[in-house]
């Protein structure tokens, strides 16, 4: 939870506004570059007066203490990644005094209430139809959220990678020089497009055949993972609605029965339905 607090301290606030509403002013995009929050198309000059802008919600106690130090940090380790340093901070919160902690912790108490009319007041202003907007960004978030743990979960629990397929394995022979721009990355990448599609089928045949190789051995990596996971009651985590990966085919048509036994009501079998588990 600290280390994804710590990642706050380098989030770009981002305006209020739908994607869709592309005609902004000079205005807007200026408010946009201080941080601030528009819920109001700028078209006019009396819209610009009224522009609202929405309260800051202060950091909470760890935050603050991570912002007193980072500079010393990153200057007494300036080798280390952002991860590095997240966990240099989690260390020194750790043995921080509880009195140190408690003024950190009634400062953001202090401010926080502070804030809470500040926004009572700012929401009270709004449309309905900027409160939707609203709605719908934090859902997005939420959703955005849910993402990123859920991989970090299957990561931890050992979910078996994908394996690339023939044209990703030609591409690895032909890797970049490190340093090079995103642009000469994408020419280079186009290059290689090109050379693939001249190649002859025997000259694919090598890395086509490598990858069928690879997602076999994929396939029953997954399968011995899921029953992992049915028997360590992670069965959430088995074959989602976007799984990656299909029930393999069994010998005479057995797939074919099985999932036409699992459609039947009532129906019972060793591993959950395709669709039994919340996306």
């Amino acid at each position: 939870m600290q280390l994804n607090s710590f990642r706050k301290l380098f989030n770009v606030p981002r305006l209020l506004l739908s994607p869709r509403q592309s005609n902004l002013p000079v205005a807007a995009v200026a408010a946009q570059s201080n941080g601030f929050h528009s819920t109001v198309p700028l078209g006019n000059a009396a819209a610009k007066a009224s522009m609202l802008q929405k309260p800051k919600r202060p950091v909470n106690a760890y935050i603050r203490y991570a912002q007193s130090i980072r500079a010393d940090l990153a200057k007494a380790n300036p080798s280390a990644s952002q991860m590095d340093l997240a966990k240099l901070t989690s260390a020194k919160w750790q043995t921080l005094d509880q009195p140190s902690k408690a003024r950190l912790e009634e400062e953001y108490k202090r401010e926080l209430a502070v804030w809470l009319q500040q926004n009572a007041k700012y929401l009270s202003q709004l449309t309905d139809a900027q409160k939707e907007e609203l709605k719908q960004d934090r859902q997005q978030k939420a959703d955005d959220k849910a993402k990123r743990d859920l991989k970090r979960t299957l990561k931890q629990l050992g979910r078996p990678k994908r394996p690339t397929n023939g044209f990703l394995r030609f591409c690895a022979q032909y890797k970049p020089k490190l340093g090079v721009t995103q642009g000469e990355h994408k020419d280079h990448m186009k290059a290689l497009g090109e050379k693939w599609r001249s190649m002859s089928a025997s000259e694919k045949e090598r890395f086509n055949r490598e990858a069928e190789e690879a997602i076999t051995r994929y396939q029953e990596e997954m399968k011995q993972w899921e029953d992992k996971m049915l028997a360590t009651d992670n069965g959430d985590l088995v074959r989602r609605k976007n799984a990656l990966l299909n029930p393999a085919p069994t010998p005479s048509g057995g797939k074919a029965r099985s999932a036409k036994k699992e459609q039947q009501p009532g129906a019972t079998a060793g591993r959950p339905a395709a669709g039994g588990a919340r996306a």
